[in-house]
């Protein structure tokens, strides 16, 4: 996870949106003869672009006056229990209309798309009641049709108030099918936590989820440590994300099942959390990820190059470290990872073209956009 290979004055031949070659640049030309070159003399680097492993970037409204209430001290799960948090974003949700969810969603994803990201996975959960969380998943298959390169994910986000507790949790697993036969999902995600659910109905509801042939995540160990963990390694999940309150034992049980375990240093910023979460993982084995995060409540940006500056300056990665924990890592974790996350024959061409001479500036020139190109599967989708 340390090392990067890298070729200096290279060429990259593309076809069909597919890398065909790749190599010195001498070389890549006796070979190739293109319709179209891209010339990059002067002062440029190519990296695979970032791949967005932990999205809820459909949602309604914003929540910058909780934002004020936890600068002034109130906790997250206080905010939440008293009918804010996601509870508001519910709201907020459930209020808009279809065309403007998807019109916010693919603007949130060229946003993106403008600091590196090719790739994006996007949550389900901002409507907690059954009914509403397919709508929100009918809504992300609208967007995989106007924008490629999207994973969706139907997370189970928090029990829903006004519902039996029991009934709702039938209901969701009796919807699996569904989901599944309307292909409306790849993943599903559950939120074990204090005041969500349990490490039991983790177990159920991912065992039922992997009979069915969805892939499976989990949210887990972000504010308190109730066993989920555990659930996570016993049926070897796709990726793991929080990991704040993981112990280190777990932390090498993971790493043995090769568990990507995904963490997010604007998040742990915007809570005002301690670093060094991503050195403690990266020590233990585990292949790590970072993100985003991207939600209204506590981490409200997707600028991936102050992710990855910041999994540098306060987590502890190195450099190299970091920028396989945007890309080819991330890809491992949506299990993607044959098409796309590395500069690799066969792959899709998705790469991201910096003004920078060097990749150790990205953490240097922290959160600053120095994107001059990005290319997603072959085509120049943004030019600065």
């Amino acid at each position: 996870m340390n090392e990067l290979a890298v070729i200096k004055n290279a060429s990259i031949a593309i076809k069909d949106g597919k890398i065909v070659d790749v190599g010195e640049s001498e070389r890549i030309r006796d070979v190739y003869s293109g319709e179209k070159e891209i010339d990059l003399s002067g002062e440029s680097i190519v990296l695979p672009s970032f791949v967005e492993a932990h999205t809820h970037l459909v949602f309604g409204g914003t929540r910058e006056e909780e934002f004020l209430m936890r600068l002034s001290g109130v906790s997250y799960l206080e905010i939440q229990r008293k009918g804010g948090g996601i509870y508001s974003t519910v709201r907020a949700t459930k209020s808009l209309e279809d065309a403007k969810l998807i019109e916010r969603a693919l603007s949130f994803i060229e946003k993106g798309e403008t600091h590196g990201i090719s790739t994006f996975e996007i949550k389900s959960g901002y409507g907690l009641y059954i009914e509403d969380e397919i709508r929100i998943l009918k809504i992300i298959k609208e967007v995989k049709k106007r924008n490629k390169n999207i994973i969706s994910t139907f997370l189970l986000h928090l029990p829903p108030k006004g519902i039996k507790r029991s009934t709702y949790f039938k209901k969701a697993i009796e919807n699996l099918k569904f989901i599944k036969d309307e292909e409306l999902s790849d993943f599903v995600d559950i939120f074990v936590e204090k005041d969500a659910f349990s490490k039991e109905e983790a177990y159920t509801f991912l065992s039922e989820a992997k009979k069915l042939g969805f892939k499976t995540s989990m949210h887990v160990d972000q504010f308190n440590t109730i066993g989920g963990i555990e659930v996570a390694i016993e049926l070897n999940l796709n990726s793991v994300s929080h990991l704040d309150k993981t112990d280190t034992e777990s932390l090498k049980e993971l790493a043995k099942k090769d568990i990507v375990g995904i963490i997010f240093p604007t998040e742990r910023m915007f809570l005002l959390k301690e670093g060094g979460l991503g050195r403690r993982i990266a020590d233990s084995g585990v292949p790590l990820a970072i993100s985003t995060d991207f939600n209204p409540g506590t981490s409200p940006t997707i600028n991936f190059y102050l992710v990855l500056s910041l999994s540098v300056i306060r987590e502890g990665l190195s450099i190299e470290e970091a920028i396989n924990a945007s890309t080819i890592n991330p890809a491992f974790a949506l299990s993607i990872h044959e098409n796309t996350g590395s500069i690799e024959k066969g792959k899709s061409a998705n790469l991201q073209i910096l003004s920078l001479k060097t990749y150790k500036l990205i953490p240097y020139f922290f959160g600053m956009n120095y994107l001059k190109y990005l290319i997603k599967n072959g085509e120049v989708k943004h030019a600065f």
